[in-house]
C-alpha cells in the first residue's frame, strides 16, 4: 500500500515506515534538514551544536563548588567497561560532574553545561557566553533516584522539571528559555546530558535509528525518523532519506547520503557529504550504561530559525519488557512500561492531572530496521519507539498532526516485574529466512514476521504434560498432535514452527525446526574460534553455494581473517587443505561476512551464556523463481581448554519434519522418540563413531544405513545426513 505525502522540497524529505498496517511515519534531512514543508526547509547546512564553531574548552561549568580538575571522560577502551571510568570531585559523590547538556527546544546551540554537585544538593546552567542559572535539587520521596529542580522559573501546581541520573549520563526536564520568546519565558523541556564520549574512531562503528524533532521560529515544530550506518572504522557515515524507511544496505542509492568523518575538538565528530561538501553535520557519540548514544542538536547562524535534537541508538533484535522515566515535550513526566505488544504511559503535568495512555507497539516491516517500531499504528495519534535498556524514545509521527513534533525521552528503571525471556529473536530455518519471533510471555502472545512481510501471530501456553515446553496456537496447525512447540534457554530458542512453504495463494504451511536468538557477537574479538559447522538445503539434493556441507571454520584472534576447511576428520586447518577468508562486517550491525574472491557468506554468531553459535539463514531460488525454502547454516564453537567437548545428557529435540522428541545423547549413540502429528510415537537413533582430532564432532548412521554428522556442545544438538538433506535435519537443546 502507498501513501501520498504532502510536499516536501530537497533539503526536507519525510520518509515512510512501512509497517505490517501500513503508517506512514516521518523522516527528514540529517543535520542540514528536518525543518517543517510549512517553513520552506533549511537552505544551508546545520552544523548541529557548534553554531559554526569549533572551538576546545575545558569541560567545566562555573558556579559549581570543588569543580577544579574535572573534565569529561573518553570512552577509549576497546571493551568500553566504564566502571574505571569514574570522576572525582574532592574524594565527593562520583556523580558529581559537568554534563553537556542536549535539549529538545534545541537551544544547546548555545553549549550548555549542567554542573551537579550531589553532595551540596545544588546544580547549575551554563551556556558558552557565560549566562547561568543555578540553584538546588532534592530527591522526590514518592519516586526514589529522581530528583526535582528548584527554580524560580517554576509556577505552575507541580514541579516536572526533574532528572534521573546513571553512569556518567542525566535524563530529565529543565525549565530552558523558550527559544525566539519576547518578552522572555521558559518551559520545561526534556533533555539528555552526557559526560562520557566515544573517541576512538572504530568504536563508532554499527547500524543506528536516530529519531529527533525540529522547532520552528514560525511556531511550527517537526519531526524525524532515520535510519543510518557508521562504518570502515568510524570514517563513513550512511543515511537513508526516503519515502520509505530502509535499512541502510537497502537504500536505493538516490536516497542515500554519505558523509566522510573526522575528529573534531571537544568531542565532537564531523561529517562533509561526500558528493557536496557544503553539507556538513556535527555530532557526540555518548556512552551510557555500555551502550553509544548519538547526541546532535541546536542551530546554525545560517538557519538560526530552526532548532534541532537528535537522539540516535544502536539497531538491534533485542526489544525487551523494560520501565523507563523521562519527561516529553507536552511537560509530562511519568514512566513508560514498553512491552513487545503495548506501551503504557503514566504521566503528570504541570497542572497535577495524572494520565494514563495504553498503546500498542507495531513491528517494522521486513524492508525497516528491526529497532524501529511503530506505536498505535491505527490511532489517531501515531508515534514511533526505540529502546535499548537505557533510554527509550518515543517520537510523533510526522505525518499525523495530532503528534508532529512531539518527544519523548526515558532512562531505564527496571524491567516493570515482566518476564525477561519476552523479546523479538532472530529466527534461522530450513524454511525460511529474514524471520523474527516475538514473544509476551506475561500476555501467552507471539508474532512471527517470515519473508516477504508475512505476518502469523497468536498465542502459546505451557505444555502441562511437559513442563519448559510450550505450544504454539496456530490455525495453520492440523492433526491430532500439536507438534509446534519450543523451549528456551538464555537468549535462543529452539522449537518448531507452522511455515509458510510455497509463498503463493493458496499458501502451503508446514511445521518446521528452528533456532532462535537475541544475543549477537558485534566485536570482532568475540569471533575467535574453531566452529564446526554444517549446511542445511531446502529442497534435498539442491547444491549449497557455499563448496561443502559440512566444514570447520577457524577466525583468527584478530576477528578480521578465518580459514575453511573439511569437518571430517580435521586437524586444525593448517595442514594445507584450508582455503583462507577474510571476515567483514556484515549486511546488519550484529551480522560478519566470509568472503574470499567471488565466494562470500554472511553470518551471524549468536551468544548464549559463554557458547557461541554460528548460524544463517539465506534464501535461494527454485522453481521458476518461486522461493520455497532457504539455506541453514548451524555450527558450534569447539570449548575452552578443560571443558568437554561431547558430554551425556537428555535433550528435547525437533526433526527436520518438525516433530517434537525427547532425545538421550552418549559417547556412543543418539537415541530419540519423535511424537507425530497423529500422536503415534516414532523411534529414531544414531550410532555415533569418533573422529580423530575433533571431539566436538562424530559420523554416525541411522537405522537405514544413512551417514549423518552430529556435533553437540553440551546444550545445543545438530545432526544432519552428509548429503544436506534438510528433512533429515534434527535440533535438539538440553534439559537444564
Amino acid at each position: 500500500m502507498s501513501m501520498k505525502l504532502e510536499n516536501v522540497n530537497a533539503w526536507t524529505r519525510c520518509a515512510l515506515l512501512t509497517l505490517a498496517l501500513s503508517l506512514a511515519g516521518c523522516g527528514g534531512g540529517g543535520e542540514s534538514g528536518g525543518a517543517s514543508a510549512g517553513s520552506g526547509g533549511v537552505s544551508a547546512a546545520m552544523k548541529s551544536d557548534t553554531s559554526g564553531q569549533i572551538t576546545s574548552t575545558p569541560l567545566q561549568a562555573p558556579g559549581i563548588d570543588d569543580d577544579s580538575g574535572l573534565t569529561a571522560q573518553q570512552a577509549t577502551s576497546p571493551a568500553l567497561d566504564l566502571s574505571s571510568v569514574v570522576p572525582r570531585l574532592n574524594a565527593g559523590d562520583p556523580r558529581n560532574g559537568v554534563y553537556y547538556v542536549y535539549s529538545a527546544d534545541g537551544s544547546n546551540g548555545t553549549r550548555q553545561k549542567l554542573g551537579i554537585n550531589f553532595d551540596t544538593k545544588s546544580y547549575s546552567l551554563v551556556n558558552s557566553k557565560g549566562s547561568a542559572t543555578s540553584g538546588t535539587f532534592s530527591e522526590d520521596p514518592v519516586e526514589p533516584g529522581t530528583y526535582v529542580f528548584a527554580s524560580s522559573r517554576i509556577i505552575s501546581a507541580v514541579n516536572t522539571a526533574r532528572f534521573r541520573i546513571t553512569t556518567d549520563a542525566i535524563v530529565g526536564a529543565f525549565p530552558f528559555e523558550k527559544p525566539w520568546s519576547d518578552p522572555v519565558a521558559y518551559e520545561v523541556t526534556p533533555f539528555v546530558a552526557a559526560r562520557t564520549f566515544v573517541t576512538a574512531p572504530a568504536l563508532l562503528d554499527g547500524d543506528y535509528n536516530r529519531y529527533g524533532i525540529s522547532r520552528n521560529s514560525d511556531g511550527s515544530s517537526d519531526s524525524q525518523i532515520l535510519p543510518m550506518r557508521i562504518s570502515g572504522q568510524g570514517t563513513l557515515l550512511e543515511m537513508c532519506f526516503d519515502f520509505v524507511i530502509y535499512r541502510v544496505e537497502s537504500c536505493p542509492p538516490a536516497s542515500k547520503r554519505s558523509y566522510s568523518l573526522v575528529a573534531s575538538s571537544d568531542f565532537n565528530w564531523t561529517g562533509t557529504n561526500i558528493w557536496s561538501p557544503d553539507d556538513i553535520l556535527q555530532f557526540r557519540m555518548a556512552r551510557i550504561d555500555g551502550q553509544n548514544v548519538w547526541l546532535s542538536g541546536g542551530y546554525t547562524d545560517t538557519a538560526p530559525n530552526v532548532h534541532v535534537f537528535r537522539v540516535g541508538l544502536k539497531d538491534s533484535t533485542v526489544w525487551p519488557t523494560a520501565r523507563y522515566i523521562g519527561s516529553s515535550t507536552d511537560g509530562r513526566w511519568g514512566t513508560n512500561l514498553i512491552s513487545t505488544t503495548s506501551a503504557t504511559r503514566d504521566s503528570v503535568d504541570a497542572a497535577g492531572t495524572p494520565s494514563t495512555v495504553s498503546q500498542p507497539v507495531n513491528e517494522s516491516g521486513n524492508s525497516g530496521p528491526i529497532g524501529i517500531h511503530g506505536l498505535n499504528a491505527n490511532g489517531e495519534q501515531k508515534y514511533f519507539v526505540m529502546q535499548n535498556e537505557v533510554l527509550s524514545v518515543v517520537v510523533g509521527a510526522r505525518s499525523n498532526p495530532n503528534t508532529q513534533g512531539y518527544i519523548q525521552v526515558g532512562l531505564f528503571k527496571d524491567h516493570g516485574g515482566v518476564d525477561p525471556r519476552n523479546g523479538t529473536y532472530k529466527v534461522f530455518a530450513s524454511q525460511r529466512s529474514s524471520s523474527r519471533l516475538t514473544l509476551d510471555f506475561d500476555a501467552g502472545t507471539y508474532r512471527m514476521n517470515e519473508d516477504f512481510d508475512q505476518t502469523s501471530s497468536g498465542t502459546f501456553s505451557a505444555d502441562p504434560a511437559d513442563p519448559g515446553t510450550y505450544v504454539f496456537s496456530s490455525s495453520r496447525v492440523s492433526g491430532i498432535m500439536n507438534t509446534a512447540r519450543f523451549r528456551v534457554a538464555q537468549d535462543a530458542i529452539v522449537g518448531a514452527f507452522p511455515f509458510y512453504v510455497i509463498p503463493t495463494v493458496p499458501f502451503t504451511y508446514a511445521v518446521r525446526p528452528f533456532v532462535a536468538a537475541r544475543n549477537f557477537v558485534t566485536s570482532r574479538t568475540e569471533l575467535e574460534g574453531a566452529y564446526d559447522v554444517m549446511v542445511a538445503s531446502v529442497p534435498a539434493g539442491v547444491t549449497s553455494k557455499i563448496p561443502v556441507n559440512l566444514f570447520r571454520l577457524v577466525i583468527a584472534q584478530d576477528g578480521r581473517n578465518a580459514k575453511i576447511c573439511q569437518l571430517v576428520p580435521v586437524t586444525t586447518c593448517e595442514d594445507g587443505s584450508s582455503s583462507p577468508y577474510s571476515v567483514a562486517l556484515g549486511i546488519t550491525s550484529d551480522s560478519w561476512l566470509l568472503y574470499s574472491g567471488l565466494s562470500n557468506m554472511n553470518f551471524y554468531v549468536a551468544k548464549v551464556g559463554s557458547r557461541r553459535l554460528a548460524l544463517y539463514a539465506f534464501i535461494q531460488m527454485y522453481d521458476n523463481n518461486t522461493k520455497v525454502g532457504s539455506y541453514m547454516v548451524a555450527g558450534l564453537r569447539q570449548p575452552s581448554a578443560g571443558i568437554a567437548a561431547w558430554t551425556s545428557f537428555a535433550a528435547h529435540s525437533y526433526s527436520g519434519a518438525g516433530e517434537p522428541g525427547t532425545t538421550l545423547l552418549n559417547a556412543s549413540s543418539i537415541a530419540t522418540t519423535y511424537v507425530l502429528p497423529n500422536g503415534t510415537t516414532m523411534p529414531f537413533s544414531l550410532a555415533l563413531t569418533s573422529v580423530a582430532n575433533n571431539a566436538q564432532v562424530k559420523t554416525a548412521t541411522d537405522g537405514g544405513g544413512t551417514p549423518y554428522v552430529a556435533i553437540q556442545d553440551g546444550q545445543f544438538m545438530f545432526a544432519m545426513p552428509t548429503s544436506g538433506d534438510s528433512n533429515q535435519m534434527h535440533i535438539g537443546l538440553a534439559d537444564r
